[in-house]
């Protein structure tokens, strides 16, 4: 029997119809809150999360955000950042010191940094999460970037609005103030006897050109933005006003070198003006009233305030010393710096009968080099004048060195040539690894110096005290060594044959090296550590002269001067051919004395399997 149908009234259908359609809306509703759940979970996970804890991993960055009112988002510093009176926050290294471990220890969010990315690998490594954010900071406009990704990164783009009509109000007001006027030549140098300065494409032109000045760095040759460069092209570029950063204790000393040039129309006006502030090395938003600074310094009429950037004084009645005068002075350092190592390798040559030995070689200069590091540290702390503490820490470490290189090399009171060369590499390792401990203690605004120096170059303005100092003491160990030059051609029978000729060769020994070290330290004190002329010269010399020590120490020292004058002008005069305002004379010696080196090397090698 089919089963009853039940008839539910006239509306039946119509209820049905309303119950269907109450289940398809429900259905369509439940799926646009589900579309819209899944569109705003991607939203979230595609875009960058906001940032609660951030590291401004540069002086500049640290600056930027607190002015921002971001402060309470920084939770970590670089060693070198200048924060607000009353706030502290940890420091997590800087640039030349990255410790992923002490960065992460602070949790942060977000980097903010200067630095390639690549060299945070290791904070990534450990937490994948920690976002890093590197921005090129050259120009003032790179101010602007900085201030939008910083309150980008915290959610406060009001903040990051508001920072940026402030500093473009604030140097479109210094253009204001300075329209129409004159526009002085602006020099901006970093230290004074081997100065950086600023060239095209810094934002310290920028602030030059807005304060109503022409940026005379620009017309410095070389290829980066900031320029090593030497008197002779900073007199090519005229410049009228000189603006000279350098730590607070050389104000004076800076302001003093910079007023004695005459060619400096700068130095003859009496416009040079120190500046200690650290800010100015900075593209930070404090440029903008370091730019009112600075149009007050080169526009004193317009400005309602006297300049606040520390007016240079003379000490004297006006500049004292010429490019030809420095050139003499100059000159005159090469050839005492040539003439103690040629006649130095001359000696350790004949004193120890080996054709590689030399000063550089045997780790000598670098000893004087450290000690004339911590010379120029100390001098940049305490009232010690450079050319007193300078030569006396170089001849300390010329002769500890000396000491060191011997005890190491010697077996049962017998010098052996081959550890002689590989106490040499020892001790120039070791030494050098003190001269870069000795930089984590040096003021940053002085490190580029120290490093130049490094690089073995005789200083544009030769302080004529250090110059006779030097001069002395090169002159008395020439003269010692002359005199021990009939000792040298019986040592070179051997050791026996020598005490039995009357030699005391213990003495002999003890006297070379004193000399040794003195001369090196003279030369390294000058000039810093200038290699292989005390193993070139040597070797040509007796090509020419022959064995005889007794002639082989005056003419090595003549030639050494002569190489080290003729190789000083073609650095001078060759820098700027190929792009460059200088090149240091220790590079140019070593370019030539390396491959000089491994012929001689192998030439030694050669006769020993013979």
């Amino acid at each position: 029997m089919p089963a009853a149908r039940f008839y539910d009234g006239p509306f039946a259908h119509t209820a049905r119809f309303k119950t269907s359609m109450r289940r398809v809306w429900t259905f369509i509703l439940a799926a646009a809150v589900l579309t819209a759940g899944c569109d705003k979970t991607a939203t979230v996970t595609t875009s960058p999360a906001r940032a609660e804890r951030i590291v401004t991993f540069s002086p500049a960055l640290t600056a930027i955000a607190f002015d921002m009112g971001l402060g309470d988002h920084v939770v970590g510093v670089t060693r070198f950042s200048q924060l607000p009176e009353g706030v502290q926050r940890k420091e997590v290294g800087d640039a030349s010191s990255i410790n992923a471990g002490l960065i992460l220890s602070v949790r942060p969010d977000v980097i903010f940094a200067q630095t390639d990315e690549g060299k945070f690998q290791g904070v990534r490594d450990i937490d994948p999460n920690v976002r890093i954010v590197s921005l090129e900071m050259e120009r003032l406009a790179d101010v602007l970037k900085a201030i939008d990704q910083l309150g980008g990164a915290v959610g406060r783009e009001d903040l990051a609005d508001r920072a940026k009509a402030r500093f473009l109000a604030d140097i479109e007001a210094i253009r204001a103030s300075v329209a129409g006027r004159d526009r002085p030549r602006v020099l901006f140098v970093m230290g004074t006897d081997r100065p950086f300065v600023a060239g095209r494409g810094t934002f310290v032109g920028d602030l030059i050109e807005a304060a109503g000045g022409v940026n005379a760095g620009s017309d410095i040759p070389g290829y980066t933005r900031w320029l090593r460069t030497q008197i002779d092209d900073i007199a090519k570029a005229r410049p009228d006003v000189i603006l000279c950063h350098t730590a607070p204790g050389q104000s004076a000393a800076a302001g003093e070198y910079w007023l004695q040039w005459k060619d400096l129309p700068a130095a003859r006006q009496g416009r040079v003006f120190v500046l200690t502030d650290p800010a100015w090395q900075w593209p930070s938003t404090r440029l903008a009233p370091l730019g009112r600074q600075l149009a007050a310094m080169l526009h004193p009429e317009t400005a309602s305030a006297p300049a606040t950037g520390g007016r240079a004084e003379r000490s004297g009645d006006g500049p004292t010393m010429t490019l030809a005068l420095a050139w003499m002075y100059r000159l005159i350092a090469a050839a005492i710096v040539g003439a103690a190592l040629a006649a130095a390798g001359m000696a350790l040559q004949g004193l120890l009968r080996n054709p590689l030995a030399e000063p550089y070689v045997l780790g000598i200069s670098s000893g004087a080099g450290v000690g004339v590091l911590l010379g120029l540290a100390v001098a940049a702390r305490v009232a010690v004048p450079e050319w007193l503490s300078t030569p006396v820490l170089a001849f300390a470490g010329a002769l500890i060195t000396c000491a060191a290189v011997y005890a190491i090399a010697q077996r049962r009171g017998v010098l052996d040539p081959y550890s002689l060369i590989l106490a040499g590499v020892i001790i120039n390792s070791f030494n050098g690894a003190i001269m870069l401990t000795i930089y984590l203690y040096v003021d940053p605004a002085r490190i580029a110096d120290f490093a130049h120096w490094a690089m073995g170059r005789l200083p544009d303005s030769v302080d004529r005290s250090l110059l006779i100092v030097c001069g002395a003491c090169v002159t008395a160990g020439w003269a010692v060594l002359l005199r021990s030059g009939s000792a040298f051609n019986v040592l070179g029978l051997g050791d026996e044959v020598a005490r039995s000729s009357g030699v005391s060769v213990a003495r002999l020994r003890l006297t070379t090296f004193l000399c040794v070290g003195v001369m090196t330290a003279a030369a390294v004190a000058l000039a810093g550590p200038i290699a292989f002329v005390g193993l070139i010269v040597p070797h040509v010399c007796r090509m020419v002269a022959g064995a005889d020590h007794r002639v082989g120490v005056v003419v090595s020292g003549a030639a050494g001067a002569a190489f080290l004058v003729g190789a000083e002008v073609l650095c001078r005069v060759a820098g700027p051919l190929i792009g460059v305002s200088l090149i240091p004379v220790g590079i140019l010696t070593a370019l030539s004395g390396g491959p000089f080196f491994i012929y001689l090397l192998r030439r030694k090698f050669g006769e020993g399997r013979s």
